[in-house]
């Protein structure tokens, strides 16, 4: 099969990591694959692939003009495509649906991903609403919509009222590259004992942390961090950091090349993470905490998204207290690989058995 995948979103996110592995273990199985998105202001990082069509619609800032430009974008890629037999839309967003809608007149089987509330992230107003119609509205009207959590199976059949028939589970995998071999981990000083990775934009919590770093430093002082990630609140974050004087202790170090995040990932000893328990989060599926166990990291987060599922593998928190306390603990005694947790991801979560599964699904369509 061909198919057309599309993401209304640039590559800085992890929405955008779980499509392109999607894209990747579409080409590993023999189907031909075309990808479209936009491009980031930083430029696009992630898609590298000789075997895969590409193509980034350029930006502008704005995002009126940034939607009305992607959709035309799309729109002729889709007519110049148009041999394609799947139309695959990340997210049921205006500026790939559209072009979706033209894709089933046009006799083409269309699938919507759909991996998180995106409506939920906006200041309650008109934008908001606005968003959150089309958001609903949009599923109903693809031969197939893709989900990852319980709670967004929940929402998409009684919110969305997407009929049964036509959702399909398509869980949250893990970049192969986090499954190859790692080196070991080594004593250094450019190495902090504590890693935190996380897109540092609207859907950020790290605030929430923040006085509890203070305090947890406080009598830790030659204990480090690392926080990987960017976004629009990172020099808010850079900020607040300096001002609960604990800058020495917690470096910012920006997007890690995707190629060498493994590798960067396990330097580190424990992995955090942390979500406030909200209605968006709690369908939520956490790639960071597979990407933390894949890497062997002992992993402490709180009880939210679908956090559960490793339970027995990772320290789950009820509060921000709690957490640091664990935290401390796993300090104070010597570190170890999690060799359990890897090879359950190992065995859970490749791509290629996700997407061998999804697409019998789809030639069944």
């Amino acid at each position: 099969m061909k198919f057309l995948l599309v993401s209304p979103f640039t590559d800085a996110s992890g929405s955008s990591v779980r499509f392109w592995n999607i894209a990747e273990s579409l080409r590993d199985r023999g189907h031909t694959v075309v990808y479209i998105d936009r491009r980031s202001r930083a430029g696009n990082r992630l898609h590298r692939s000789s075997d895969i069509r590409y193509y980034s619609c350029s930006s502008c800032g704005i995002v009126p003009l940034d939607i009305l430009f992607s959709c035309f974008f799309n729109m002729v890629l889709f007519l110049r495509y148009r041999d394609s037999d799947v139309f695959y839309a990340l997210k049921p967003a205006p500026n790939n649906c559209s072009v979706a809608l033209l894709a089933r007149l046009c006799g083409k089987k269309i699938i919507c991903d759909v991996d998180d509330l995106d409506w939920a992230y906006l200041k309650p107003g008109a934008a908001r609403t606005i968003l959150h119609k089309l958001f609903d509205f949009f599923p109903r009207l693809f031969h197939l919509v893709t989900f990852h959590t319980p709670n967004l199976h929940d929402y998409l059949l009684q919110t969305a009222r997407v009929p049964e028939s036509r959702l399909y589970y398509l869980a949250q995998g893990i970049s192969p590259a986090f499954l190859e071999e790692l080196p070991e981990r080594g004593a250094s000083e450019e190495t902090a004992e504590l890693l935190y990775v996380a897109t540092l934009g609207i859907t950020s919590d790290f605030e929430d942390l923040i006085p509890a770093l203070r305090t947890f430093f406080s009598s830790h002082s030659g204990v480090r961090m690392d926080i990987a990630g960017d976004g629009t609140r990172r020099g808010e974050f850079e900020r607040r950091i300096a001002e609960a004087g604990i800058a020495s202790n917690v470096r910012f170090v920006g997007i890690i090349d995707h190629r060498e995040l493994p590798a960067f990932v396990a330097a580190h000893r424990i992995g955090i993470n942390y979500m406030r328990d909200s209605e968006v989060n709690r369908c939520r599926a956490i790639l960071k905490i597979r990407e933390y166990l894949a890497c062997g990291l002992e992993v402490v987060c709180n009880d939210v998204g679908d956090a559960a599922l490793f339970d027995g593998y990772i320290h789950i928190e009820p509060t921000i207290s709690a957490l640091f306390a664990t935290v401390e603990t796993l300090l104070s005694n010597p570190p170890h690989r999690n060799t359990e947790a890897r090879a359950f991801i190992g065995t859970k979560y490749r791509w290629s058995d996700i997407v061998g599964a999804f697409c019998e699904r789809v030639e069944q369509q």
